[in-house]
């Protein structure tokens, strides 16, 4: 991808994240609103997905989520793996979480954008997914492995 284009989409990626957002991730009701939807819908994408989360604090995952967006939205900006990253990939491998629940987790983040951003078209949908592949690619890589696939600089 061009410069340009990555410009272009960065762009859309953030005018949309804003509208879902406002300035700040979560903190407004519509933030939270956002992050309570996209479980509902990942829960009922996969009957797998439930049990992986059987035991777990929802209020508190869903401030995970958010800090975890952040970094994965960094490494876009950035390029740049973070050690939060590689301590979620980390977790993730341990907890033995299988690759293609990474494109049920973004399909259903998406739907949910879609939702929450009436703006938002395939070519905002498209930015969206830019900024979001490479950490899911990293989270993928990690999953089928018994080490960090990437160090990052």
């Amino acid at each position: 991808m061009n410069a340009s284009t990555r410009t272009r989409a960065t762009q859309l990626f953030e005018e949309s994240y804003t509208r879902v957002f406002g300035s700040s991730i979560g903190i407004t009701p519509a933030g939270e609103a956002f992050f309570r939807r996209f479980y509902e819908r990942f829960f009922a994408a996969s009957h797998r997905v439930p049990l992986l989360f059987s035991q777990t604090d929802m209020d508190r995952q869903i401030q995970m989520l958010k800090k975890s967006l952040y970094q994965v939205v960094a490494l876009y900006i950035t390029d740049m793996i973070t050690d939060y990253l590689r301590e979620i990939a980390e977790r993730h491998r341990v907890l033995d979480i299988d690759p293609d629940l990474y494109d049920v987790w973004l399909d259903c983040l998406m739907d949910t954008v879609r939702e929450f951003d009436s703006q938002c078209d395939m070519v905002t949908e498209l930015a969206w997914r830019l900024a979001l592949t490479p950490a899911i690619t990293y989270m993928k890589l990690w999953a089928g492995s018994t080490s960090s696939p990437l160090r990052g600089p």
